[in-house]
């Protein structure tokens, strides 16, 4: 049996329940896995704010993975180990993207701020998009003449769909879209994928592939459970999340 040296673990549908709690059972899981000298990162869309809690939670004690492989940051030096970032001429064009489809609301990452245009929509949802947003008339202007992180586009679940397939005509070869949630079509920058970064992180560390395990549910996590040595697939997932699973 394989002795895994790297854990990667999504957060939100996979380890954190959906009002943000963890159940006993996988808190002993990773604790069992870290006292046994297996380095455990996080895996997740959220951005090094959000993610804090968790780290802490989880007790982490590898750099972590944060806006889906835009950035690599190491919460023990409090450095930025690796960033990819979204042109902002291509920022700009989605977020104008709001405005003719006024069901899909707009979330601008960049570093460590948050922006939307309705926040008061977002305020029931600021534990999944990110706490301490700012709401902006502009979404654009606000970047400055700056790269965005990220965008996400929230929509209702039997949106999603069709939004990913519009967001990818659109954005061609330019950038990567994926969904993360059942109401979460995001555009990552070229390169940024859990399972780019995960790759990158694995040899950082000096660890093989086959010595690395990822767990995730969603689409945004497909790349890492694919590259993994072990990719595992949780039971409520996606279909093609489970589909390139070694394990559900």
């Amino acid at each position: 049996m394989t002795s895994f040296e790297l854990l990667a673990l999504d957060l939100d549908g996979t380890t954190v329940n959906h009002d943000l709690s963890i159940s006993p059972r996988v808190l002993r899981a990773v604790r069992e896995a870290l006292d046994k000298g297996v380095l455990v990162t996080i895996a997740t869309g959220r951005n090094v704010p959000s993610t804090r809690p968790f780290v802490e939670r989880f007790a982490v004690n590898a750099p972590v993975i944060c806006q889906q492989g835009v950035m690599i940051y190491d919460y023990r030096t409090e450095r930025v180990l690796h960033r990819i970032t979204l042109p902002h001429e291509l920022a700009c064009e989605l977020a104008a993207l709001e405005r003719q489809h006024p069901t899909w609301k707009a979330v601008v990452y960049q570093g460590d701020r948050i922006y939307v245009t309705d926040g008061a929509f977002f305020s029931w949802l600021d534990n999944l998009v990110g706490q301490g947003f700012s709401a902006v008339p502009d979404l654009c202007m606000v970047l400055g003449r700056n790269d965005a992180d990220k965008i996400l586009f929230t929509l209702d679940p039997h949106e999603a769909p069709a939004a990913l397939e519009r967001l990818r005509a659109i954005v061609g070869s330019r950038a990567t879209v994926v969904q993360s949630h059942a109401r979460f079509v995001e555009v990552n920058p070229l390169g940024a994928d859990k399972g780019s970064a995960l790759k990158m992180l694995a040899a950082d560390l000096g660890i093989v592939r086959e010595r690395v395990m990822a767990i995730g549910d969603q689409g945004n996590d497909v790349t890492m459970i694919e590259w993994a040595g072990l990719g595992v697939a949780m039971g409520n997932g996606n279909e093609l999340t489970k589909s390139v699973a070694d394990w559900v």
